[in-house]
């Protein structure tokens, strides 16, 4: 029978969809211009921030003891996922057609979650260090997502929604040497571009 849920591990995965939503509405709220130059500006604070704790093994010991729960303990010694989520969003954004990024931007925020979460559970079907049962929750997932964002008139074509579903959840389980929170995104979106232009 599979366990109770660690907390920590919730927090973190609140931290992650919750953080998602967030920056992503940032863009529809403040205009493209703006929230383009806060996620710069964001990225460099957390990116100066990750420095002093690789520079001051005290303040790094102070952030893991009162932010355990959002910090994965392989994190001590390297940057947090949070870095490159912000980047791989403003990145998204940036390169890529507000819809198109919108909708990679939530694969990336509901998926890897629903991942996790199955994944933890319920893995039994092991691929690498992910699994079966994972990568399937992912894909739901991120399908789900991708039918409410169509819901309040972010409209993608559903092949191409269901192509960017499908390549997010095989970066997810690759392992890949560039962070998911980056790689997920823009390999997800770059695809439903790809498709869009090639179909139009």
């Amino acid at each position: 029978m599979p366990g109770p849920p660690d907390m920590k591990n919730i927090g973190r995965k609140l931290y992650h969809l919750i953080g998602g939503i967030g920056l992503l509405s940032l863009y529809y709220l403040m205009g493209r211009e703006s929230a383009l130059i806060f996620y710069a500006v964001f990225f460099l604070i957390i990116l100066i921030f990750e420095i002093a704790r690789f520079k001051l093994p005290a303040f790094n010991r102070f952030i893991f003891c009162k932010l355990a729960s959002f910090i994965r303990e392989n994190e001590r010694y390297k940057p947090t996922g949070t870095t490159s989520y912000v980047l791989g969003v403003g990145l998204s954004l940036y390169v890529y057609s507000p819809e198109v990024a919108t909708a990679a931007i939530c694969f990336l925020a509901f998926g890897d979650v629903a991942a996790t979460m199955v994944g933890e559970r319920y893995g039994r079907t092991k691929i690498g260090q992910k699994s079966l049962e994972g990568a399937v929750a992912f894909i739901a997932a991120a399908l789900l997502s991708g039918m409410i964002l169509s819901a309040i008139g972010v409209r993608i074509m559903t092949g191409v929604m269901v192509l960017g579903a499908l390549a997010a959840a095989g970066v997810e389980l690759l392992p890949l040497p560039v962070n998911d929170n980056l790689a997920i995104p823009l390999v997800a979106g770059g695809i439903m571009e790809l498709a869009l232009r090639l179909s139009g």
